[in-house]
């Protein structure tokens, strides 16, 4: 602080000879030590009095001594109220004595109605049923997520402090957003007839496990990084036992019980591995960070795969496998909002293509909807993919697939525009098979692709 008054006195008083015989005098006067001999240097004086160093300073600059310590202190004070924790005794009734302890989330800024909107033959149409929506300015973020459950309090207005209150709503949190103005604003809807602004939200203290589920969770990932697949699995069950909707838990988890299917000779299905993929699927918007939310979209359509691919070797076959690669498709579109990635375009093709493959034989109006659906998006993406001169063996051996399905579709017509489509497909079928082979070890190429290549005559 005294840095900031000499920095002031060097720009705003006299020469530094005058005030030194200044300061000398006043020590004579007053029977003191000259703590300011000619010896020391101006930005030693640190040790003079207050009234020492405003006899320095011109007047105008009297009035900073007050006003730039108070903004230092503000501005250290500020972070603190962002993030401060109040206690709340909360009541469900005025009969039941029993208070639940919660944490003051913050205050209600507006109330509005949801839009709503109504079928024509919906017995409803004439009545308001709809939701409220409240907007809270939030001033303590910690253990906030989207999807959580509320309470809407309303505080006895002589208590000063948040200590007392009856719950008069429950409110589910839709969105979190920071403003730069305003900090951290959350919405919220429920049915909030006796709620009205300036009243305060709060939370359970159940909450307060979120950041530690966080924690134990990192944990998980260090274990699972130095290869200790054991204390990575207990780090993760205790993050799930803190808080089970943690997404990042459940997908690391699933992680790990995935390669341990695959690994077992690729022979068992991963049954753990989506058990808990669907729970952080479940909980998707509860995501931290986006590519966190966009790897786990990749290994759950990697493990959907995987499950559909045995399911369909085994002996006796589920009745409905297109639910797996009905799931793909939805995982694939939402990963897509988050990066228009080749390699979820590249599966969501192939699970398109499996689609389409499974309803070829099927006879009713629904199943035939679907292979007409499949294949015209499976052929969408795989000109996208192939225009954009994206290089993958596996776009190529899906690409050879279906192409060799609509050659044969074609095979039997006599016309002269479908012998022009067999000569292009074929043309197209060579290329992409011997751009296959480069991107792919020999060992592992598909038979299917050589066969759809040998069935192609010599002359096309």
């Amino acid at each position: 602080m005294l840095s900031v008054f000499l920095f002031v006195s060097k720009n705003g008083s006299e020469s530094w000879g005058g005030e030194l015989k200044k300061r000398q005098d006043y020590c004579q006067n007053h029977d003191l030590d000259d703590p300011c001999n000619s010896e020391k240097l101006p930005g030693k004086s640190a040790d003079l009095p207050i009234y020492t160093i405003m006899s320095i300073l011109p007047r105008w600059s009297w009035p900073y001594l007050l006003v730039i310590p108070a903004c230092i202190m503000l501005l250290q004070l500020r972070p603190l109220a962002a993030e401060r924790t109040e206690i709340i005794y909360a009541f469900r009734n005025f009969q039941d004595p029993r208070p639940e302890r919660m944490i003051l989330v913050g205050e209600i800024q507006s109330k509005t109605k949801m839009p709503e909107v109504y079928q024509e033959s919906s017995p409803f149409r004439g009545y308001d049923t709809r939701r409220d929506q409240i907007t809270v300015k939030v001033v303590n973020r910690r253990g906030l997520k989207v999807g959580q459950k509320l309470y809407v309090i309303d505080k006895d207005p002589f208590h000063s402090r948040y200590r007392d209150g009856l719950i008069v709503g429950e409110i589910e949190v839709q969105s979190i957003l920071h403003n730069s103005f305003y900090g951290w604003v959350l919405t919220g809807s429920g049915i909030l007839l006796r709620v009205r602004e300036g009243q305060f939200v709060a939370r359970t203290l159940e909450t307060e496990n979120l950041e530690r589920a966080y924690i134990l969770k990192k944990r998980g990932d260090h274990y699972a990084q130095r290869g200790n697949i054991e204390r990575a699995i207990n780090s993760y069950h205790d993050a799930l036992e803190a808080d089970l909707t943690l997404p990042e838990a459940n997908a690391a988890l699933g992680d790990i019980y995935l390669g341990m299917s695959i690994s077992s000779d690729g022979r068992e299905v991963p049954v753990r591995a989506l058990d808990v993929y669907r729970r952080a699927w479940d909980n998707r918007v509860n995501f931290r960070y986006r590519y966190e939310e966009f790897q786990f979209y990749r290994n759950y359509m990697e493990a959907l795969y995987f499950t559909y691919d045995l399911r369909s070797k085994e002996a006796s076959r589920e009745e409905n496998l297109a639910k797996y690669l009905d799931q793909i498709i939805l995982v694939a579109q939402e990963a897509l909002k988050l990066n228009n990635d080749a390699w979820v375009l590249t599966r969501l093709a192939r699970a398109h293509y499996l689609r389409m493959v499974y309803f070829k034989l099927q006879a009713s109006v629904e199943e035939r909807a679907s292979f007409d659906e499949s294949f015209s998006r499976a052929g969408q993406i795989l000109k996208q993919l192939i225009d954009a001169e994206y290089e993958d063996a596996e776009l190529f051996r899906i690409a050879i697939l279906f192409y060799g399905h609509v050659y044969d579709r074609n095979r039997n017509l006599d016309t002269e525009d479908a012998q022009e489509l067999r000569a292009a497909l074929a043309t197209r079928i060579r290329q992409l098979y011997r751009r296959y082979t480069i991107y792919s070890a020999e060992s592992i190429i598909d038979p299917d692709t050589i066969r759809v290549l040998n069935t192609i005559p010599e002359g096309n």
